[in-house]
């Protein structure tokens, strides 16, 4: 419920709130014939949210595996799906630029979105109420590290594919 009451809203507040690109005039226009979505935009989405998912079962059955309680490996696999969500809000501002050059765009709405779903994530798992709603342990610097990396990497190959197909 989390997820969903905050990914959405997420993403329609930061997307609604973002600058046109510089190129957006000079594109053509869209076959009045091709579906508002098209194929690739689809597949595309699928796949990232694909290997978002088995990036989060992969942290989950790593952390099993090495003994973790039931508790301590859900929050890592929790952490790992917000992380990998503000993620793809990060890499789909763009498919023309590079992350690091759409940050360069302002979007005061884009930085209230990600620092309150990372505020609540903290909040999740260090506040012992929240915590105990959630059913989670609190996670150590080390586990917090590998699921932001984990999250981040499960996204990050939408860069590559960016980079590609501009050349």
């Amino acid at each position: 419920m989390f997820l969903e009451n905050d990914h959405q809203p997420a993403c329609s507040i930061a997307f609604e709130a973002e600058p046109a690109e510089r190129n957006v005039m000079r594109r053509p226009p869209r076959s009045p014939q091709e579906p508002l979505f098209g194929r690739q935009v689809i597949l595309l989405s699928l796949l990232q949210g694909t290997l978002l998912l088995l990036t989060t079962l992969i942290v989950l059955g790593y952390a099993l595996h090495q003994g973790a309680a039931e508790e301590e490996a859900r929050a890592l696999a929790f952490s790992t799906l917000v992380i990998g969500n503000i993620g793809l809000i990060l890499v789909n501002r763009s498919w023309q630029l590079n992350i690091f050059s759409s940050l360069k765009n302002r979007n005061s709405a884009l930085w209230w979105v990600v620092g309150g779903a990372f505020s609540f994530l903290l909040l999740t798992l260090y506040l012992p109420l929240l915590r105990e709603i959630f059913h989670f342990a609190p996670l150590t610097p080390y586990q917090l590290a590998l699921s932001f990396a984990a999250g981040l990497c499960s996204v990050l190959w939408f860069e590559l594919f960016k980079l590609v197909r501009r050349h």
